[in-house]
């Protein structure tokens, strides 16, 4: 008999030396597939890089769109009230004018674009019913009446729960609720020691479908008064257009607006200021910042909202280039 041939020593140490890498990684990869499961099936609870998760940007933001939309002209101090609990300290957030009556009850969240690392712009699709006064009941207008003697404020701490701005009875004297429609609203938030906040008013905006319009810059340059006046009739006539929703006439190419879809109606534009072009901005692009007052409905109440807008001069003619609200200094 003759014996086998022997196999070096290196050749032996070889195919050790694979068989091993060959456990390793499958261990490995049995391992790396373990901990992929786990992590789909255990919710994450870490935030998002913002440090603000998107489900607390939506509960505030639902909330507060809620109690902007609701008033009462006989429980004005109410709604001032539940608003100062939103708002930034110190930060005046109403733009409502005191008049007419309207409720909120339903919100849809239709998105929100991060401004920085903690603040947000949430856009919030609500239901309101707004009231008008019922001229057949043969009472005196309910929002010419003085508003109802307030309690104290020992008697509002004391409510249970967290209080809101919804009017507390649906069928009230003087007033006659007119069909229920869908407003947009534009919420701005901030982190604010450990809480999430209002920043500045939300605004009335139009639906933004799909696609999220592209946020304007802040405008922090100098005014600039001869293109205020000069531009003035043109952003008049651009914010009627976004009331009743004719924009091909003042709407630059590739701009994505969208109307209010006659949700409200352009009481007045209160203020425009248009601002003197940055050194590196494109040529024929200015910007400013328009204060307008809306008006809900028939007598339902007024919004004052104030807008960042952007222009484009298309020859000899100014078109609306983008529109975003102002959402105020960051605290």
């Amino acid at each position: 008999m003759v014996d086998a041939v022997r196999e070096p020593w290196w050749t032996r140490a070889r195919r050790l030396v694979v068989v091993g890498a060959v456990v390793v990684l499958t261990v490995l990869g049995a391992v790396d597939v373990t901990v992929t499961v786990l992590a789909f099936l255990r919710p994450s609870t870490s935030p998002p890089a913002s440090g603000i998760a998107d489900e607390v940007l939506d509960g505030v933001a639902e909330g507060v769109a809620v109690d902007y939309l609701s008033w009462d002209a006989r429980d004005r101090e109410r709604r001032g009230q539940v608003l100062r609990r939103w708002a930034v300290p110190d930060r005046e957030v109403d733009g409502w004018d005191g008049q007419g009556r309207q409720s909120a009850d339903g919100t849809a969240v239709l998105g929100r674009t991060r401004r920085g690392v903690d603040q947000a712009v949430v856009t919030v699709r609500v239901r309101v019913v707004p009231y008008a006064p019922d001229e057949q009941s043969g009472s005196q207008n309910p929002s010419t009446q003085p508003p109802a003697e307030e309690s104290d404020s020992s008697s509002r701490a004391d409510e249970p729960g967290v209080p809101a701005a919804q009017p507390t009875s649906a069928d009230a004297p003087g007033w006659r609720a007119l069909p229920a429609r869908w407003l947009v609203l534009a919420v701005p938030l901030a982190r604010y020691d450990d809480h999430v906040l209002l920043t500045a008013p939300p605004a009335l905006v139009g639906d933004p479908g799909i696609t999220l319009p592209e946020p304007v810059p802040a405008v922090e340059a100098v005014n600039d008064d001869r293109f205020t006046r000069d531009t003035r009739q043109a952003v008049q006539s651009f914010f009627e257009a976004l009331a009743t929703g004719e924009l091909d006439f003042v709407r630059a190419p590739r701009a994505r607006i969208t109307s209010l879809r006659n949700a409200a109606v352009l009481v007045e534009l209160r203020q425009w200021r248009g601002v003197q072009s940055q050194p590196d901005a494109p040529p024929g692009q200015r910007a400013g910042v328009a204060s307008v007052v809306w008006r809900i409905a028939e007598n339902a109440g007024q919004l004052t909202c104030t807008y960042r807008v952007s222009l484009h001069r298309q020859e000899d003619r100014w078109l609306l280039a983008g529109i975003d609200i102002d959402t105020g200094k960051t605290p």
